[in-house]
């Protein structure tokens, strides 16, 4: 009985010397960071262990509502022309289009829908990369269509609140810009899956 007394308060001790290295050690690097990179990684984290995919923890997507009277072609080119009206009120520019055929077939051949559509700001991608030369590996930001068979369309865009709060807080102007970003993103992804853009 004393050996495993012995034992479990060798164990507690090791437990807690761990807990103190890593509040010396790791603790002043987490204080660094902005407050919202835990919850953030923690929303990330949670959606990778409640699906196993790491994508859903990186990704939002909202199903694009076929408006009435309109077809399912209509209602995407409609919602293209409100995603490219929405960037531009939010001085981004489309650089990109790129329609992929699935099971061989394009949509407008009567496959399922797969679109990605690519925007970008000059001015602040070029400050982004002149504080982190990775940013580079998020440019341009991209919105895809995905049709499933069932005949449902999603948009998706990446989640961005990592890349906005998951390290050091960013100064203001770079925050500032930073959200414009995701705002325009986030506003072209809802306006143009509800098809209208008011």
């Amino acid at each position: 009985m004393k050996l495993i007394k012995g034992l479990l308060t060798l164990i507690g001790a090791l437990v807690v010397i761990g807990a103190i290295i890593g509040a010396v050690t790791i603790g002043p690097k987490v204080a660094k960071l902005d407050p919202q990179a835990l919850p953030e990684y923690m929303k990330m984290f949670d959606k990778v262990l409640t699906t196993g995919d790491p994508a859903k923890g990186m990704v939002r997507k909202v199903k694009m509502v076929i408006p009435e009277g309109m077809t399912k072609a209509e209602a995407f080119e409609n919602a293209l022309d409100i995603m490219d009206e929405v960037a531009e009120e939010h001085g981004l520019a489309m650089v990109g289009a790129k329609t992929m055929p699935r099971a061989g077939k394009l949509f407008k051949d009567g496959g399922l829908l797969t679109h990605i559509r690519s925007y970008c700001s000059p001015g602040i991608a070029d400050k982004f990369l002149t504080y982190s030369r990775e940013f580079i590996g998020f440019m341009p930001c991209r919105i895809g269509f995905i049709e499933e068979p069932n005949g449902d369309i999603y948009i998706y865009t990446m989640s961005m609140e990592l890349l906005i709060n998951g390290g050091y807080t960013l100064s203001p102007e770079m925050l500032t810009l930073a959200n414009e970003v995701r705002s325009g993103m986030y506003e072209m992804m809802e306006k143009a899956a509800a098809g209208e853009d008011d």
